[in-house]
């Protein structure tokens, strides 16, 4: 049976010493100046469905990507033979440009789910997939899921009452924002919400973020980059079993819990009129609360003033 403790290396971590945001990136392309929320509000998402909509709309950046790097490879041609393109020519590649998709955050609540990073994938066993798939937590009648990705990272877990979302965009329409920045900026953005909730936590040595009350985990990050778009991203535990988190080794690092808004709110009395967790009695924000507010604060993060929301009530995005 595996190891019933947690890692805190949930994900290889880019190096982010030199990131501080006391001067913050902003974008550099008039389609990245909006970004838009898109928030799947139908609890529970099976995770693949969430995967197959992240991956169409990375390839429609990416499918960007090529033509413009195309097109600025014949324009560096020409200029290089002392040529140049006519008026009409630049209004048909400026109509082009202003195709190029907007900064996207998918936000989901995915049905119980295992998955694989990279770091995993040639290491697991027939054996340890069967465990996580057989899994159930106390009254739970239904098993989890395992799912194999190309993300970064080792083995995490998404499910109900927690909020997870996908960051797609391009690094490059944003003033000096390397990879290394861009993770530091999603954990950012997560201190800032949490702070929000009246939830003290911090960063340490690893990726993700942590309680400074019980030195639980409440967020983990992995991300992928192909050709500076960015995929994956952010799961915030809301109130989620925390058995689903603590009964394996996950993500690889021993004598760490996993830890919840929930939990950590629990002594807390509600605020009235709060848009909180159903049944909850503490100050507990709803997963629905909590992607709205990442959404917000990774927009200030990116310099973006504009963020347009979706509510989308299907599994699939038509």
């Amino acid at each position: 049976m595996l190891k019933r403790t947690l890692n805190k290396h949930c994900w290889k971590r880019f190096n982010s010493s030199t990131c501080t945001f006391t001067s913050k990136t902003r974008p550099v392309e008039e389609s990245s100046r909006v970004l838009r929320h898109l928030h799947f509000v139908k609890p529970f998402m099976p995770f693949k469905n969430g995967l197959d909509i992240q991956e169409n709309i990375v390839r429609v950046q990416l499918d960007m990507k090529k033509l413009e790097s195309n097109i600025k490879r014949q324009l560096t041609a020409l200029h290089e033979q002392n040529m140049a393109i006519n008026d009409q020519e630049q209004s048909i590649i400026d109509k082009i440009m202003e195709l190029k998709p907007n900064p996207v955050i998918l936000t989901f609540q995915f049905e119980p789910t295992y998955t694989g990073g990279k770091r995993i994938k040639k290491q697991i066993t027939k054996e340890q997939i069967s465990e996580f798939e057989d899994f159930k937590p106390s009254g739970v009648t239904d098993p989890s899921k395992f799912v194999q990705l190309e993300r970064g990272g080792q083995i995490t877990f998404h499910g109900p009452g927690q909020m997870v979302a996908y960051i797609i965009l391009d690094l490059k329409s944003f003033h000096q924002f390397p990879p290394k920045c861009y993770v530091n900026g999603i954990e950012e953005a997560a201190l800032n919400l949490l702070d929000g909730y009246g939830v003290k936590a911090q960063r340490t040595n690893d990726t993700g973020v942590w309680s400074c009350l019980n030195n639980g985990k409440l967020a983990s990050i992995g991300v992928n980059v192909n050709r500076n778009i960015t995929s994956h991203g952010i799961c915030i535990n809301v109130s989620p079993n925390l058995e689903y988190l603590n009964h394996f080794t996950l993500c690889g690092l021993p004598d760490a819990k996993a830890t919840s808004i929930q939990e950590i709110l629990k002594d807390t009395k509600p605020n009235v009129g709060s848009n909180l967790v159903e049944g909850d009695e503490t100050n507990t924000p709803s997963v629905d609360d909590v992607a709205s507010s990442f959404a917000n604060h990774m927009a200030k993060i990116l310099g973006i003033e504009k963020v347009e929301r979706m509510l989308i009530e299907s599994h699939k995005l038509e």
